[in-house]
């Protein structure tokens, strides 16, 4: 693989150096969960798909925590290499693995010992119970496996191997499939053998990874010298905005599980599940983009390179948007077809689902460039700013959207309260950037120019 010089090359080659591998491992990120909800729909049922829908905002729980520690953690290590101090860069990857050990252990405990009751939280009825707690009960036997997987990639990524990155998350995606279509389809395991099918899966990404240390193919090392916690706060604070961005996805469909419960019943949380299911591989998809220019950014930043920072940027944003544009097209016109990957003859959920996915789609735009100022400001050392934004889009909008949008339409007003959400968070975004440029940079630089 071709090397890239971060100080010097052009921006645009660098960023599409960086797009493919970021991109493609997010894609292949949502397809654990959507895979697993096609093949489910359509080889269990629908009532299988909902409880699937159960599941997800535990599954988003525990990504967000794994990414919160590879991000922020390989964020902080591609700054201080780009200043030059290696040994402190190896430094905070070694306490991210340490940190990645020790909450994946206790998260795995928490789960096993309170598992019911975990499974209650979710609102499932007493059809949808026992499938849901089948499903997370196999998955909680390979997180710890699954966080490191995550975490690891994320320092495989910016200590200069984008493709293995991408191959690891590649293949661990082929084998879910395989095994998905086994699990269910020649043995009629159901919801037991999509949760196995994933989990072995995480298997083959975290051996792919591991590769990179294996072959020392890169400037950091795995090491069992004593590790010390003087970055752990810092890694917390950097990443803390990736955590938000993604436990958004749990939390809100957690608390449209219970609103669309006592709305519907389990029609309007399956309609549900293949919207977001349609939807979390378009916001990963974005994720991606920013995460293509963070490894760009963070190094320009601390090489003191600001409109290097700034052109990284603005392509990010053009490019999100972009796609935002594209998604919302497609869930417009290929509605049909998309429901149709999960379900087949069941006309009231076709015709619920068709409804819903274009108004819940016209939240991606504004999504588009408020992912990327929340990554900026991860990239540039600004967490808090990052918390504040990914905070406010994540929960505040979301819950005032959820009393505001029904009450103002009644029909489908549940169905844009994420629309909602992001377009106030969008004028949000704008003005936490703007003010971060003027307090950063001479006032002519403070305009993004387009």
């Amino acid at each position: 693989m071709a090397s890239i010089n971060l100080r010097n090359d052009p921006i645009p080659s660098s960023f599409l150096h960086y797009l493919l591998p970021a991109v493609s491992g997010m894609v292949v990120k949502s397809l654990y969960v959507m895979v697993d909800s096609i093949m489910v729909g359509r080889g269990v049922g629908a009532d299988a798909l909902a409880a699937l829908s159960l599941t997800v905002p535990f599954f988003a729980l525990f990504l967000a925590l794994a990414l919160m520690i590879g991000v922020g953690g390989a964020a902080l290590m591609s700054t201080q290499f780009g200043r030059g101090n290696r040994a402190e860069g190896q430094n905070i990857f070694n306490q991210s693995i340490l940190m990645t050990l020790v909450i994946s252990g206790l998260l795995v405990t928490v789960g096993f010992t309170w598992l019911n009751e975990l499974v209650l939280m979710t609102g499932a009825s007493d059809a949808l119970f026992t499938m849901t707690r089948d499903y997370l009960e196999i998955m909680l036997m390979f997180f710890m496996v699954y966080a490191m997987g995550w975490v690891l990639s994320c320092f495989v990524r910016n200590d200069g191997n984008p493709r293995l990155a991408m191959y690891s998350l590649v293949a661990s995606a082929l084998t879910n499939v395989v095994l998905d279509f086994l699990f269910i389809f020649v043995f009629p395991w159901g919801v037991k053998g999509a949760a196995l099918a994933t989990g072995l899966s995480q298997l083959v990404l975290f051996a792919g990874v591991m590769t990179h240390f294996i072959r020392g193919k890169g400037e950091l090392r795995i090491r069992l010298n004593p590790v010390g916690l003087s970055w752990v706060g810092k890694i917390f604070s950097t990443g803390l905005p990736t955590f938000f961005i993604e436990s958004t996805v749990g939390v809100s469909t957690l608390i449209f599980n219970w609103v669309l419960i006592r709305h519907g019943g389990d029609l309007y949380v399956t309609a549900y599940s293949i919207v977001i299911n349609v939807a979390v591989l378009v916001l990963f998809i974005l994720m991606g983009i920013g995460q293509a220019c963070q490894p760009i950014i963070s190094f320009n930043h601390g090489a003191n390179e600001v409109g290097r920072v700034r052109e990284t940027l603005l392509l990010g944003i053009k490019s999100a948007i972009g796609f935002g544009v594209v998604a919302l097209m497609m869930a417009s016109l290929a509605t049909e077809w998309l429901i149709g990957l999960f379900v087949v003859d069941y006309p009231a959920l076709s015709e619920l689902a068709s409804l819903a996915m274009p108004l819940y789609f016209l939240a991606f735009p504004a999504m588009a460039v408020n992912l990327m100022i929340a990554s900026f400001f991860q990239a540039v050392e600004k967490p808090t700013l990052a918390t504040i934004l990914s905070l406010g889009r994540g929960f505040g909008f979301v819950l005032t959207g959820l009393v505001v949008m029904p009450w103002l339409m009644p029909e489908y007003g549940i169905w844009l309260v994420v629309p909602f959400a992001e377009m106030v968070t969008l004028l949000f975004s704008l003005y936490l950037y703007y003010r971060y440029q003027a307090r950063t940079v001479p006032a002519a630089s403070v305009v993004l120019n387009t």
